[in-house]
């Protein structure tokens, strides 16, 4: 109910993503390649990472020590950075580069869901062209997959467990032609469905969030022009407002 600034977090135009796997502990990542971390709640943060022509929108934890963040890849804003994946197994003090995809390798990944302590998921890119990308053994492989079939692009990805799961994104890479579109997986996202494809264009989906296992809501962004929408599911993804 009440909310308070933190005087001491670097300022940027925008913070991409953030993970915290505690209370007090938690990494932020954003464009310029960095990546931040607090151990008091957010109330200090210490710089980790800077990679120059990285461009971070992702970052997951599995525990205090073994994390990963996703780099958008070349083509997207001021990126130059090839690497998909970096891996860090000392909490943050050091950050390698990490390829290791069974499947085409991804140019890049926007959104990360930590599904349990074994499990991650990841999608992208916001440009194209649309990946998903999934470890069962803490990151010593990633299977990845080319879902252009099913869409432009994806931003974001969300499981409720190993096997059903969300990824959402866009239908055209030119984001003023474009919907925003919702797939669905039950198989670990060997196989999809598109589940809803927004009827306006100039907008796609942009973060999900489901504060229950039926209720969950999906972002739509737009470069310019209003109104500005948010999907409303009530049955867990099967049918979208």
């Amino acid at each position: 109910q009440t909310w308070q600034t933190l005087s001491n977090v670097p300022i940027l135009t925008r913070y991409n993503d953030v993970y915290f796997v505690s209370n007090k502990l938690g990494w932020i990542v954003n464009g310029s390649g960095q990546i931040y971390r607090t151990a008091d709640g957010g109330v200090s943060w210490q710089k980790q990472f800077d990679k120059s022509g990285a461009h971070f929108r992702s970052i997951g934890f599995f525990d205090t020590q073994n994390g990963w963040a996703g780099n958008v890849g070349p083509g997207e804003f001021s990126a130059t950075d090839t690497t998909t994946l970096y891996h860090t197994q000392d909490g943050g003090q050091n950050w390698l580069p990490r390829n290791n995809f069974i499947g085409p390798k991804p140019r890049g990944l926007c959104g990360m869901h930590v599904v349990n302590d074994s499990v991650i998921c990841a999608v992208g890119r916001v440009r194209g062209p649309a990946f998903f990308a999934r470890t069962i053994d803490r990151g010593q492989t990633w299977q990845a997959q080319d879902l252009s079939a099913y869409a432009a692009g994806l931003i974001d990805v969300f499981f409720f467990h190993p096997d059903t799961g969300i990824a959402v994104g866009l239908t055209n890479v030119t984001h003023n032609n474009s919907s925003g579109v919702v797939l669905y997986t039950m198989d670990g996202g060997k196989t999809w469905v598109k589940r809803f494809t927004t009827t306006r264009v100039g907008e796609w989906c942009w973060k999900i969030s489901f504060p229950s296992r039926k209720v969950g809501y999906v972002s739509l962004q737009r470069n310019s022009a209003s109104p500005i929408y948010i999907l409303k599911t009530t049955d867990g993804g099967t049918t979208w407002q």
